[in-house]
């Protein structure tokens, strides 16, 4: 069966499920022709063919309609409350105008009914339900006092046999309908809350995050100005003291720190001012690897780094959001154990898998100021490309490892 998910009032019935709709409203067409044609052929029914055919022709035109406003209407769009409440209606009352023709309120298969009431409860607003079930009460009501007797050649005893079969095959088909339709509706509003869940978790981080980089830009830019003042006056002071032994090293080592910093808020400038492109060349990603770690060994010096690169590694493009966060992983491996740090690469079942590892005390060891919020950094970044960080415990260390789909870097 089908499952339709219900929407509020104000809002409309997506695309997908009104194709779901009409799908069922035309196996309830098929139905019909076939309940008639039982009648008729097994159990000798005298019928009104004509108006019972009318009927099923003016339903199927009906459900043709709406296939076709469908179609016309336009990708994504849909219809409201309203309009969906009336489509059902009048499939009630061609259900009901069948059964008038077919013994009224004594025909088994009047709880037919139901069925445009179960979706409209399942779909409609809680209004629009109510008033459905007002629809299907009301017509069931009339159908007790105004019907057409059905004229069949058995005898009484086979006729209340047969009544009792048809009530027998009305119950399982309920049952059936009941039971299918109900337990795939409940597993997609199951699926569609935890969507809904982890979209608000989501939007959460994104707060945070923004909030983050908001404050993020506002330092780098306040900072400018006063590292300016303080790269000019180390400057001056490496002039009025060149040549003596005891202050050169430490404004030597000020001035190399200053270019850390300085580089740190050159990166931020030209992320913040980076614009997206709709073609980005493309570059071996062992290249482009190299070329990241010695732009960091700049800012590192005195950090020995092995690089481990898998041959065959696929080209990828000059991704800022990739650089950012192995840069990050980069420099909290150095402040862990700068006399040794590991990055390796290597691409697998159309991902490329860079860890980074050092040999630090490990996830127990005290972390520098910073890495939880860097690593809640990298995980949304990469989490936004289709990727992941995971962190691993290696006994000598802590092993880094960014996973990140190909696709997204082509």
């Amino acid at each position: 069966m089908f499952a339709i998910a219900p929407f509020a009032i104000g809002e409309t019935l997506p695309e997908a499920a009104q194709r779901r709709l009409l799908a069922i409203r035309a196996v309830l067409i098929l139905g019909e022709a076939a309940g008639v044609l039982l009648l008729v052929s097994l159990l000798g029914a005298r019928l009104p063919l004509t108006p019972l055919m009318l009927v099923i022709a003016l339903h199927l035109a009906l459900n043709g309609a709406a296939w076709l406003r469908l179609r016309e209407s336009g990708e994504g769009r849909g219809v409201g409350a309203v309009e969906a409440t009336l489509q059902l209606a009048v499939d009630a009352l061609c259900i009901g105008a069948l059964v008038f023709l077919t013994g009224g309120y004594a025909n088994p298969f009047i709880s037919l009914l139901l069925v445009p009431l179960i979706l409209a409860a399942v779909t409609l607003p809680t209004g629009h339900g109510w008033a459905m079930a007002a629809w299907v009460g009301i017509l069931y009501t009339l159908l007790m006092r105004f019907y057409r007797p059905l004229e069949m050649q058995v005898s009484a005893e086979a006729a209340v046999d047969l009544h009792l079969t048809g009530m027998w095959l009305n119950f399982l088909l309920t049952a059936v309908l009941v039971a299918a339709f109900a337990g795939r509706l409940a597993a997609s509003l199951r699926r569609r809350d935890a969507e809904l869940a982890a979209a608000r978790e989501q939007r959460l981080r994104d707060e945070q995050l923004f909030a983050l980089g908001l404050q993020a830009a506002t330092a780098a830019h306040e900072l400018a100005t006063p590292m300016g003042s303080l790269r000019l006056t180390l400057d001056d002071l490496r002039q009025d003291y060149a040549g003596d032994d005891e202050l050169e090293r430490p404004l030597a080592l000020m001035s190399g720190q200053l270019a850390r910093m300085e580089a740190v808020l050159d990166q931020l400038g030209r992320a913040a001012r980076a614009r997206p492109t709709t073609s980005r060349s493309a570059l071996d990603a062992a290249v482009w690897l190299r070329r990241l770690v010695e732009h960091w060994g700049l800012m590192w010096p005195n950090v020995r780094i092995e690089m481990d690169l898998a041959e065959g590694l696929p080209a990828i493009s000059d991704d800022t959001t990739l650089a950012a966060v192995l840069t990050s992983l980069l420099n909290n491996a150095a402040q862990a154990s700068p006399g040794h740090v590991t990055l390796a690469a290597e691409a697998r079942g159309g991902y490329l898998e860079v860890s980074v590892s050092d040999r630090g005390g490990g996830l127990a060891a005290g972390k520098p100021e910073g890495w939880g919020v860097g690593l809640d950094l990298a995980r949304a970044a990469l989490a936004r490309m289709g990727g992941e960080l995971l962190l691993e415990e290696t006994g000598g260390g802590l092993l880094g490892r960014v996973v990140v789909p190909l696709a997204g870097l082509r």
